[in-house]
């Protein structure tokens, strides 16, 4: 019996920042064939390297993922897994943020995730079967000053993957998302950078803080992140839709 979670199953990965390529090798390792989506060249370059399938693909813009799902289901003879990772954050106030961020952050964290995601649903209401998950945050599920566009899509997030997994459940496709905590990620650790100069302390300093509001008092590591959603597109959670799991180690 093959003891990989995943083999022979094809997935699509948006994103390959930290989460992403943690979330991509980690399918890659249990035997999956991926594909992921990013517009930086040396990150997908980087996968590319580990033997994982890449494609440049703009997220902003509406044909090019159209046209990026086409070429994904042709060139891996169907999709049966996808996972939305792509983000940025922009911080600041409700009245001194920029229009152009609030509208940016929402086109990348929620605009281009129900994009792709209509992308594939055709194909996959086809087949009879399939797994979405969208990474949502910590942020989807308590806000934070500052942090008011980021957090208001990483909860509108939440509330899509609900709702999409009940459209599309009867088809056999199960819709999930994963809320990490305080990731060891270079966004989160620019984060940090910003708050210690903000407060005027060290991103040492920034960092214990965070990890003294964890029960396991350390921050989650990318791989973390991967486990869950390894588990989530495998037949072990065949059951298991319309939910959010956090991987935040415990924060209080």
């Amino acid at each position: 019996m093959d003891s990989l979670l995943l083999t022979g199953r094809r997935a699509v990965v948006t994103g390959a920042g930290d989460i992403g390529a943690a979330i991509a090798r980690a399918l890659h390792r249990n035997g999956a064939m991926v594909e992921v989506w990013d517009r930086s060249l040396p990150a997908l370059a980087a996968l590319e390297a580990d033997g994982i399938s890449v494609r440049e693909v703009d997220l902003a813009d509406d044909d090019a993922i159209s046209a990026a799902a086409s070429a994904a289901i042709e060139f891996l003879g169907g999709v049966d897994s996808l996972v939305t990772s792509a983000a940025i954050a922009r911080f600041g106030t409700v009245e001194a943020m920029p229009v152009k961020d609030w509208d940016n952050t929402m086109d990348v964290n929620l605009r281009a995730v129900y994009l792709t995601c209509r992308a594939f649903l055709p194909h996959m209401r086809e087949s009879g079967a399939g797994s979405i998950v969208n990474i949502s945050s910590i942020g989807g599920l308590r806000g934070e000053p500052e942090f008011t566009a980021y957090c208001a899509s990483k909860f509108a997030l939440i509330g899509f993957s609900q709702s999409l997994a009940r459209e599309v459940g009867e088809h056999g496709i199960r819709v999930n998302s994963v809320c990490p905590g305080a990731v060891a990620s270079q966004m989160n650790y620019d984060t940090m950078a910003r708050d210690a100069r903000r407060l005027g302390c060290t991103v040492a300093d920034i960092e214990q803080r965070i990890v003294a509001r964890t029960s396991l008092r350390r921050l989650v590591d990318p791989s973390d992140v991967a486990n869950a959603v390894v588990f989530l597109h495998s037949d072990l959670a065949s059951c298991v839709t319309a939910e959010s799991i956090s991987v935040t180690g415990g924060v209080f």
